[in-house]
Formats: C-alpha cells, structure tokens, sequence
C-alpha cells in the first residue's frame, strides 16, 4: 500500500509531488494548494465545500472532474504552467462565475464546463480548434457566445440547453457542426458567420444558419425569430394539389394588371416596336465592342476543375468563342457565368433613386421565346423583371437561359454565387408541386423557398422598395 504524507491540510505521495486528497480529518486545507506539489491527482477536489480555489503554479497537471458537483465553488486561480485541461473539470459547479485561464491552453475537453449555470463568460484562449461534446452543455446563463476564430469542428450538444443565448458569433474557419450542438437552445435570435465561409451562412430571409451540401442547403440553426419555417429541399416541401391554401405562383401578369401607369396599358404592337428599338440600341451599342475568347482552362480555374494538358477542361477540346457583352462587367465570376449558360442577355437600367448595395437582379428563364426560328427572352418576362428592377433601384439585369447543371462544379459554383443575391426563376409551372426537375434545382440552388408564407412574402416585397433580397419565382405566361 502506497505510503500517504498528511501536510497542509492536504494528502500527498511520499515526494510531495501529486496531492491525492484532503484530509478532511485535520480541517487546515482552505482552498490554496501551497507552492511545491507537481500534479494534483483526479477528484479530489469534487463536492467540495470552498468559494475559492487557487492552485500554485508549481502544478504542471491536473485529474479529470477534479473540481466537480462542488455546488458552492465561484472562483478557481488555475496554474500558468498547465497546458492540457482534463474532462468535467468544473462539470456540475452550479456558482461558478470567474476562472483564472492559464495562457498556454490550445484545447478544451469534453464537458468542461458542462451544467454551470451561473458562468456569464466563457474564458477562451487563442488556438483552440474545436468545441467537443458537452463542454458548454447547461451553461444557462450564457446570453452571447463569441466562438474564436480558431475553431473548426463544433461536436455534439456542445452548447446545448445555454437557454438564455440569444446572440451567437460562428467563426470563418467553422467546417463541422453537429446537429445537436445547440440544441434547447430555444432563444437563439441573433447569428452571425463571416459570408465568406464556404460551408455555413445565415439567411438574410429569416436569419437562420445553414449549411451547403451536395444534396442541398440544410438548416442547421433556426433562429427564435423566424417567423417561417425555412424550406428543406431535401423532401418534397408542399403538396399544393391538395392543400387549396397554396396559391398558384406570382405570375408575370400579376405585376401588369395590377399598374395602370405601367406597361398594363401597353398593346402587342406598341410592345413589339419597343422591342424593335431595344434591339437596334443594343446593335448599336455592341458595334462598340469586342469579340473574345475565354479558355475553357480559365473556366476551369474559376470552377474549380481540372484542366487537361490542353488547357480544356476535360470533354471538350475546345476554346469557347463568345461575344463580350459589355464593358461594365468587370467581375470575372459574373462573366464566367454568362459564358456558361446557353443564352444570356445583359440589361443595363437606369435608377431613379439610390441603388442597393446588391444592385443586380438575376433572372433565370426556363422557357424561351422560339419564334422566327431563334431563340429570345420573352418580351413580357423582360418587361416584368424591368418593372422589378425599376421598383428597387437595380442598375443591371442578367437574363440567363439554359444554366449546365449536369456540371457539379458549375452548379456548386453557382449555388455560392448566387445565394445571397436577387434571383428571380420563370418557370412554366403554376404551383411547386408541378415544377420540373430543373425547376426544383434552380430553386435549390438559388434559395428560393417554396413554401407558402415564403411565397406570399415575396410578392409583397417585390411590390416596394426594401432591403430584403428578392428569391421569387414566377409563372412565365404566354
């Protein structure tokens, strides 16, 4: 049997080197661990009955649970020379509201700090890379949670049942949260994420978090104030044969009929001869410009694929011959796409009031105009996405037709383009359940939710000027 040495209050080994326990017998042990011990030995100071704990920095390292279920203990000092914390150290130390942090911590442990209710703070150090199961788990009186800018993984019910968070910070670097992590956490109103993290990003819509997968956008946090819940595309999300309050799709009609100093008033002919003139300023305007190529290795490199040792991406052997469509787009992504899909068409609007600081709308037809034996934008779809554009102060339309998505990094790319930018799709159905398959997948990728509280909002914001973006899909009628 191992030979136990009683001083201060506490018990050591015979070197005095690893306290292993209080001698509860004695009653001089206070809460201050004296200078000389080198570890301190697991749980041995759980359930136990001091406010303050201060641990000599002589200690290099600590036993797990060493401090928990102490329901009295509100301020720990833990030695600077620790690096690595141990699991559960103050799980269960229901006062506990200030602890000292060593500087040279790079992780935390599982349940850490699991079921302390009454910390407001959580004392982070630089480098810490993921937030394991359980760590914050019960921490209920946590109203904001900034998460450092280091972390990359967030594991399972790591923040759950904080049911005062309202506001939560997600880091750029995030690339893993589980499902559960924040779970009862019903007052969650405010989340925020770098828009450049590639894999999460907060709805302008309804400020919930989602997340990007090849399946489709996944919401992964919905925020308390949501008024809507946000569509899963991974499901079908209504069945509007059925349910007779679905109503059918905004329609490009609906606009017309319903402004009488608009093109409501405009006959088939007057329509046709405007066209006529659109069409010769834009001849015009295009004798000013030059014919390009751009290499299907350029295209690679803004995808994201490989190119072959020809420069071509794999399966085509050849550069795509296209027409600059104008001067002003300087934004190679912008362009990238128009040089992708079969048809597009830029118009150029002049504003009237100040423009948004997202100043583009993109319309995505899925029908086209096929009279006189070529293909064009319907006029009416264009005259409508103009009145949208006029009505928000857009200084540029892009009409797409034809998007490749049969090309995953084509249509990967595009889902991040566009997912916080105005998308207006013009399709042939009258109701989500009757979209096309293609239909379905634009709306995918373009954010548009189909639900009907989601439908019925957009088509009074799209009516008046606001800051919200336009995710609105429309019947394109002949």
């Amino acid at each position: 049997m191992e030979q136990i040495v009683r001083k201060n209050g506490l018990l050591y080994t015979p070197d005095l080197h690893t306290v292993l326990g209080v001698d509860v017998e004695s009653g001089e042990f206070t809460g201050r661990v004296p200078f000389g011990a080198h570890y301190i030995d697991e749980e041995v100071f759980t359930e136990c009955p001091y406010e303050k704990m201060e641990l000599t920095d002589s200690i290099v390292g600590i036993g797990a649970a060493l401090f928990k279920d102490s329901p009295n203990l509100k301020v720990v000092k833990l030695p600077e020379k620790v690096t690595e914390l141990p699991p559960y150290l103050f799980s269960g130390c229901h006062s506990l509201n200030r602890v000292r942090m060593p500087n040279m911590v790079y992780s935390f442990p599982e349940g850490l700090f699991q079921n302390c209710s009454s910390l407001a703070e959580i004392p982070f150090r630089a480098g810490i890379r993921e937030l394991p199961p359980f760590v914050f788990e019960g921490c209920s009186s946590l109203v904001s949670l900034v998460i450092p800018s280091t972390v990359e993984r967030i594991q399972k019910r790591a923040a759950a049942g904080c049911t005062k968070l309202t506001t939560l910070v997600l880091p750029l670097s995030l690339q893993e949260l589980d499902e559960t992590a924040f779970a009862d956490c019903p007052n969650i109103r405010n989340i925020r994420i770098s828009e450049d993290n590639p894999i999460f990003y907060v709805s302008e819509e309804d400020g919930c978090l989602y997340e990007r997968t090849a399946e489709g956008d996944k919401l992964r946090l919905k925020a308390a104030s949501a008024q809507t819940q946000a569509v899963s595309f991974l499901k079908e999300n209504v069945d509007d044969e059925e349910d007779p309050q679905i109503e059918a799709f905004y329609t490009d009609e609906d606009i017309l009929e319903e402004d009488d100093d608009f093109s409501a008033e405009i006959s088939g002919d007057e329509v046709a001869e405007q066209a006529v003139a659109q069409e010769a300023e834009e001849e015009e305007e295009e004798r000013t410009f030059s014919t390009g190529t751009v290499s299907n290795e350029e295209l690679a490199n803004l995808f994201g694929e490989p190119a072959g040792e020809s420069g071509a991406v794999e399966g085509d052997g050849e550069e795509k011959e296209i027409a600059a469509v104008t001067v002003k787009i300087t934004d190679s992504k912008t362009q990238a796409i128009l040089d992708s899909v079969e048809t597009s068409r830029v118009i150029e609007c002049e504003p009237e009031g100040t423009s948004p600081s997202d100043a583009d709308l993109f319309v995505i037809a899925e029908l086209m105009d096929e009279s006189g034996g070529s293909k064009s934008f319907p006029k009416k779809l264009e005259t409508v996405v103009r009145k949208f554009a006029a009505i928000q102060d857009y200084t540029r339309i892009f009409m797409l037709y034809g998007l490749p998505l049969d090309n995953d990094e084509f249509t990967e790319f595009f889902r991040l383009y566009v997912s916080n930018r105005n998308v207006v799709f013009a399709c042939e159905a009258s109701s989500p359940s009757k979209l096309s398959e293609y239909g379905k997948k634009v709306c995918e990728i373009s954010r548009i939710d189909l639900g009907a509280a989601a439908l019925a909002e957009q088509k009074k914001n799209v009516k008046v000027k606001n800051a919200e973006l336009i995710k609105l899909i429309i019947q394109d009628k002949e």
